[in-house]
């Protein structure tokens, strides 16, 4: 793991949040103080926070699932999984589980030899590319896991540039193709079989740069999309998902610029998200998943009082970073 922000936090930040009396006991020794109160404050302080986080994750497990790993076999359906990171995604189910069957749903065909993974070609941008590749899907049998990963955007730039054309097929590959695959393949209220949703939207959708405003849009509109959808399976043991807001991806997609306050803000793995996600789906993890770390934050700043938001990206670099193309 590299040397950055998010290695100080996950290696020194939250274990002393979660255990600050294993930080002090060698000054409590050093200066001979006496650790009884204090000490015993700080072990309750431990056990009620770690308390919290443990019913947190449970909460987000309560009901019956079984575990991939233990399924006969499940069908699983990637968008956008020749490259980047679904294609991560699909190489890592492949090979932790043998009982998977992957279906790929790109426009360039993958390099991925295995038997077990299928792919129907589809532009996402086209009505009856989908409309073909969810009758192919449908001929393969139910889903059990849907991987809604697919995306694009327009050229950097400002409103002015882009175009109706432009705008139209970012919505229709970022938010109306999502939207059809949910629909389509997830099951309806009165059925009970297993099935899991994974949404890769962005935490561009929550506090969007200058010159993203098309990509900022969809991702936001896949967002409230995703809660809402959520919500109607509240309720529901068998129907669960998962929300990924990643900041900026190492791939290809945002090549082009240099990213400000890479200490801060470091470039999201697509083998190291395509791990955490795939952990998820294994035990139907409820709720989001956020990397790299300040993608936590974005809720907070963007509620925050004006001039705060305004100093935040002002200090991030968000709003100068992105060249014109």
């Amino acid at each position: 793991m590299p040397f950055d922000f998010d290695f100080v936090v996950e290696s020194f930040v939250i274990p002393i949040i979660r255990y600050p009396i294993l930080v002090l006991i060698p000054f409590f020794r050093a200066f001979d103080l006496n650790v009884s109160t204090l000490g015993g404050f700080l072990v309750v302080y431990s056990f009620v926070l770690n308390g919290a986080i443990l019913c947190n994750n449970m909460f987000k497990l309560r009901g019956r699932w079984r575990a991939m790993s233990k399924l006969t076999h499940f069908k699983c359906v990637v968008t956008g999984g020749s490259s980047g990171l679904g294609k991560q995604i699909v190489l890592k189910l492949l090979a932790r589980y043998d009982n998977a069957e992957i279906i790929i749903i790109d426009k360039i065909e993958p390099e991925i030899a295995d038997a077990r993974a299928k792919f129907f070609k589809c532009d996402l941008s086209k009505m009856e590319d989908l409309d073909l590749a969810l009758a192919s899907i449908r001929s393969v049998g139910q889903i059990d896991l849907l991987i809604n990963n697919a995306g694009m955007r327009c050229k950097y730039g400002s409103l002015k540039q882009t175009t109706y054309q432009d705008m139209n097929q970012i919505f229709q590959v970022n938010v109306f193709a999502p939207i059809r695959l949910l629909q389509e393949l997830s099951p309806n209220l009165s059925e009970e079989r297993q099935f899991y949703a994974v949404t890769i939207a962005s935490a561009l959708g929550i506090n969007a740069p200058a010159r993203a405003s098309s990509y900022g849009a969809t991702k936001a509109s896949l967002i409230a999309f995703h809660e809402s959808w959520t919500q109607e399976f509240s309720q529901a043991d068998s129907v669960r998902s998962l929300l990924v807001l990643p900041g900026q991806l190492k791939t290809t997609m945002f090549e082009g610029f240099k990213p400000p306050k890479q200490f801060f803000a470091p470039l999201v793995e697509p083998d190291f998200l395509a791990t955490r996600i795939i952990n998820c789906c294994e035990i139907g993890l409820r709720g989001e998943l956020y990397a790299p770390f300040y993608a936590n934050f974005m809720y907070a700043l963007k509620t925050s009082p004006y001039m705060v938001t305004w100093l935040g990206r002002f200090m991030s670099g968000m709003d100068s970073c992105l060249p014109h193309e």
